[in-house]
């Protein structure tokens, strides 16, 4: 049996240093040109070369793993288009770098308890809550104070804790842009839908409408939904309906929500949007199937994940967060369903 290949016999064939070896298997892109990273890999695949992860690990004292909790009280946790957008943003950036994620979805109040928590060996933890805003202040708190960097997504900053990193859309703002898109109808009745699930950006979102929503011209009720399940959410526009005015406008707090809406009005004979208005959240793929193209704002959870990855990884490497608060601006997609 022919000894393992090392990194020694790696550089020894390429010509290069044992340094220039380990910025290539790290994926680490500054001072390594493009021809000598191909030499290098190629020589890598030639000789089956394998890094020594654990050697790694000892050498630089870390992990090279991050942690996320998705705190969410759904089994079926990474059914949510936004979270799963976000955690294939954050797992890919970290994978190009070297790291793994370590992903646990976690039960509201077993945050303390978890596995996550307790026994694994991260360098940082990721966390995307649901809840009260009590049940969130706990949940920050006792990440921040485990002595890991921690990065927050979709949360405002807390000013007591070090070593944290909150990133965020403006759900607010996106929100604003929509109801000044509804207003143009000049509704006299609206509709908001939001999920039996608490999170900070449905707060967010139910801000921005009710800014430019005056009640003194437009009566606004609401209503929350299991909005996991299409029969649901149809099922809640239903019984809304049968003791209600019909609305002007119905504001789903995302997309299914609004095109499952749209489901239960044409059941009732209803036209889209001459006679009711409807507007969504998030412009993820799927929202294409809406007939008529859905009025609504495009979410960056994508994009979120990825700059996570690049903040937690710059972290580590300069031992502190440049800044605090990450905030990212959101459009308008103007369909014709309102």
């Amino acid at each position: 049996m022919s000894p393992r290949p090392t990194i020694h016999a790696v550089a020894a064939r390429a010509g290069v240093s044992t340094a220039t070896v380990s910025k290539v298997v790290n994926r680490i892109p500054t001072g390594v040109s493009a021809a000598t990273r191909a030499r290098v890999e190629a020589v890598i695949k030639e000789l089956g070369y394998r890094p020594n992860r654990l050697g790694r690990s000892l050498r630089t004292l870390r992990n090279y793993r991050i942690g996320l909790a998705i705190v969410d009280p759904s089994p079926r946790f990474l059914a949510d288009p936004f979270t799963t957008n976000l955690v294939a943003g954050l797992a890919n950036h970290l994978n190009s770098r070297g790291f793994g994620l370590l992903l646990h979805g976690i039960q509201p109040g077993q945050l303390e308890t978890s596995f996550l928590v307790r026994e694994s060996e991260v360098d940082a933890l990721c966390l995307s809550l649901s809840g009260t805003e009590e049940q969130q202040q706990t949940a920050t708190r006792l990440l921040a104070n485990l002595g890991h960097p921690v990065v927050i997504f979709q949360q405002r900053p807390d000013p007591a804790l070090n070593d944290v990193c909150f990133i965020r859309q403006d759900d607010r703002d996106g929100a604003r842009k929509l109801a000044c898109e509804m207003m143009k109808r000049r509704p006299k009745r609206a509709l908001m839908i939001i999920p039996n699930v608490y999170w900070p950006a449905v707060g967010e979102r139910m801000g921005g409408i009710r800014a430019v929503l005056d009640p003194e011209q437009v009566h606004l009720d609401l209503i929350q939904c299991d909005e996991t399940r299409s029969e649901a959410i149809v099922a809640a526009v239903d019984a809304y309906m049968d003791r209600e005015k019909k609305p002007d406008l119905i504001i789903g707090q995302n997309d299914q929500i609004a095109i499952a809406a749209i489901h239960a009005l044409r059941g009732r004979g209803l036209r889209i949007p001459e006679d009711v208005g409807v507007a969504g959240f998030n412009a993820f793929p799927f929202m294409d199937i809406a007939n008529p193209s859905l009025t609504t704002v495009r979410s960056r959870a994508y994009e979120i994940g990825q700059i996570g990855g690049e903040i937690i990884l710059d972290r580590l490497e300069t031992g502190q967060f440049r800044e605090r608060e990450h905030v990212l601006p959101l459009q308008l997609v103007a369909g014709q369903s309102i």
